[in-house]
């Protein structure tokens, strides 16, 4: 634009705007950085926008018959409770213009009930969204406390003012100019074209009206950040002006089927627009609520890995919080403080939180906690002017003690935050302040739920370290058939299994699957695996005993783990002469026995107590089982009946139970081969969503 040319060539301009600026507004001399730039550009558009407010009211005025206004009153009320309905159901958007930086706007289509308004009354149905725009204008300038609110608020009162009068008013000369009548007299070619000029010329005047704060604004980025940040704050304004004006045209339609058609078609019509203003607003939601837990699962697993990543005394994790949790959750101001250290973050830099009232209450309750903008903090005994916030606790892995808190306060955007919405963000906030927890006692971690393992700060070995814990090559196992492939979704895997030699030729078989995904899961899986492994041979006796090799990894993984995660795990015991396998089931997919004979050919192995990870005196009952010669046993994790296409559809049950019935008579191999291409063939090209782990274990006939 001509403008931000202008504006970016010229050495004298930034002093000449803030000399202006600072007229009107003092102490804007006294800010700094993006508070100054801001400052600047609410005071400067105010000023610009403010003619031409001013202009379209006086115009409005001038030409307003109140005759016809009250013959038509009935009407243009019809039409008020419509905009309102609309209003209730707005959309809106919410874009991160830069790092840690949002910008949102909100919307409706109440602007085509007041186009549809000016279709058929004339211009004086411009006074629904005027005296509107000032009732809203004067209530939020009363609830408005910083003077930069203030500012923003008059900028935007000004030009949303100039945007339902002047802009309307010119559209409105245009349309007469062209030979267009009111009320619109049907919906013939000529009269919706002429109508849609009229839209035309009035969404260029809203660009051009609105070209002064866009230009500053794309000005004030790079001037912030530099020319590539650009294109976001250019296509968030644009689209937030866009947006609005694309219901316009039903204006042309319900304003012609009320001429033609009469009320009766018109209400039906405001009917299913409603329903589609309605659903967009759920979209709204749903869209931004998928955005926050996208960037916050995101984020969180980064900031997992740079944790594990980082040097075991903890020195860098004010570092790493700085690059991760600002940008976790949505705009504001975030601190996280432990007592004996201080802040580990306080976000912005130019911040810090009064934390003792905050920290005396948190230290009574032990919990997390939302409160909104209306309600009256605990901790302070008058009421003070805040925004949303939400505080946790985070609690000593040890001795499982209040040690510091996480304090998140949420700047309202176009969201608007209540209770649900807060209460959404616990889950994210509770695993911040875990892995921050984590982190500080990251010595003993490394010490008890690592042993050896994962020494290394580069994340491209996770995968090697963790597959050096699985069995390299598969044992020897006389007269019986062994087929085994694992199969990661991701660099790392929370499946695992294992083959280990007992005494007296007996072999325990383990499958298992840590609930849930990425790099934490991985740790988990290496420490779950190293347990049941270390157990299984300090208690192999000649009396198999899978439940007291369950009951002593259990226990273990809650002493050492604390990781809000639980693992599902087979473990059987196979006497390779007698074919008696002796097991265990906590809560894994139940293995299936494929016999060689008989009407029913498919026996689950299913539960015989909860996962591991869960409750620390839980007992397992054991169960026992002969397989026969020519009999398979099929194992597997729940990757294979989780595959999805790209559809979404899951494989299931009941296909894996077909697969492995149809092959019955197959070899170990062969059976093995056939389900991972089943598999293959269902999800078809889909993006893997689990990890696959499938042990096929065959007893010669």
């Amino acid at each position: 634009m001509a403008i931000l040319g202008f504006m970016v060539n010229s050495a004298t301009m930034e002093s000449l705007l803030l000399s202006i600026a600072s007229r009107f507004w003092p102490e804007l001399k006294s800010l700094t950085g993006q508070k100054y730039l801001v400052g600047v550009g609410e005071v400067i558009v105010t000023l610009y926008s403010a003619p031409l407010a001013a202009a379209g009211f006086i115009w409005l005025l001038l030409i307003s018959n109140i005759n016809q206004v009250l013959g038509n009153l009935p009407l243009l009320l019809f039409f008020a409770v419509l905009m309102f309905l609309f209003r209730r159901f707005g959309f809106f958007i919410i874009a991160e213009i830069r790092a840690g930086r949002y910008a949102s706007s909100d919307g409706s289509m109440e602007s085509m009930v007041l186009w549809s308004a000016v279709f058929l009354l004339g211009p004086e149905a411009l006074w629904l969204a005027v005296i509107w725009s000032v009732i809203d204008f004067l209530f939020r300038w009363q609830t408005s406390s910083p003077v930069v609110d203030k500012w923003s608020r008059a900028r935007n009162y000004f030009l949303y003012q100039a945007t339902v009068s002047l802009a309307p008013l010119i559209s409105l000369q245009v349309y007469y100019a062209i030979g267009g009548r009111i009320p619109i007299p049907d919906l013939s070619p000529q009269s919706i074209l002429f109508a849609l000029v009229a839209l035309g010329v009035h969404f260029a005047l809203v660009l051009l009206f609105w070209s002064v704060y866009i230009s500053y604004s794309t000005w004030t980025q790079v001037r912030l950040t530099g020319l590539q940040s650009v294109r976001p704050v250019l296509n968030f304004l644009l689209i937030a002006l866009f947006l609005p004006a694309l219901s316009h045209p039903f204006s042309i339609l319900a304003a012609g089927l009320f001429e033609q058609n009469g009320p009766v078609t018109f209400l039906f019509f405001f009917a299913g627009l409603l329903q589609v203003a309605l659903l967009t607003r759920q979209l709204s939601w749903a869209a931004e609520s998928s955005r926050q837990q996208s960037r916050q699962l995101r984020r969180l697993e980064q900031l997992s890995r740079d944790i594990l990543n980082a040097p075991p005394e903890g020195t860098s994790l004010p570092i790493i919080l700085r690059e991760h949790v600002p940008s976790m959750f949505p705009s504001g101001r975030v601190a996280l403080w432990i007592e004996e250290q201080g802040f580990l973050l306080s976000h912005p830099i130019d911040w810090e939180l009064e934390v003792e009232p905050v920290w005396g209450w948190l230290r009574e309750n032990k919990d997390t906690g939302c409160f909104l903008s209306k309600d009256p903090l605990p901790w302070s005994l008058h009421y003070e002017e805040h925004n949303a916030l939400v505080v946790a606790p985070i609690v000593e892995v040890d001795s499982e003690q209040t040690i510091g808190l996480v304090y998140l306060e949420l700047y309202s955007l176009a969201q608007p935050w209540d209770y649900r919405s807060l209460t959404a963000l616990f889950p994210a906030v509770k695993s911040l302040a875990a892995q921050v927890a984590s982190a500080l006692n990251q010595e003993v971690l490394y010490n008890q739920s690592l042993d050896y393992q994962r020494v290394s700060q580069e994340l491209a070995l996770a995968g090697k370290i963790q597959a050096s814990f699985l069995p390299d090559e598969l044992p020897p196992l006389p007269g019986w058939e062994l087929a085994v492939a694992i199969r990661p979704a991701r660099e790392t895997s929370g499946d695992f299994f294992d083959l280990i030699p007992l005494a007296e030729g007996q072999v325990g078989i383990l499958i298992a699957d840590v609930a849930d995904k990425g790099v934490g899961a991985a740790l988990y899986m290496a420490l779950s695996r190293t347990l049941i492994r270390t157990y299984a041979i300090e208690f192999d006796d000649s009396e198999p005993q899978p439940e007291v090799v369950f009951f002593a990894a259990n226990g273990r993984i809650l002493r050492d783990a604390r990781a809000d995660m639980f693992v599902t795990a087979f473990y059987g015991i196979l006497n390779q002469e007698t074919g008696l396998l002796t097991y265990c089931n906590a809560g894994h997919n139940p293995p299936y026995l494929l016999r060689c004979s008989g009407d029913d050919p498919v026996k689950a192995l299913g539960s015989t107590g909860m996962p591991m990870g869960v409750e620390e005196d839980e007992l397992w009952e054991r169960a026992q089982v002969v397989i026969e010669p020519g009999d398979v046993l099929v194992l597997y994790t729940d990757g294979i009946p989780d595959a999805m296409n790209s559809e979404g559809e899951f494989l299931g049950d009941s296909a894996l139970q077909e697969e492995i019935k149809n092959n019955r008579g197959l070899s170990a191999q062969q059976i093995q081969d056939l389900i991972l291409e089943r598999v293959q063939s269902f999800v078809n090209g889909a993006p893997q969503f689990d990890d696959i782990t499938l042990m096929v274990l065959g007893r010669d006939l």
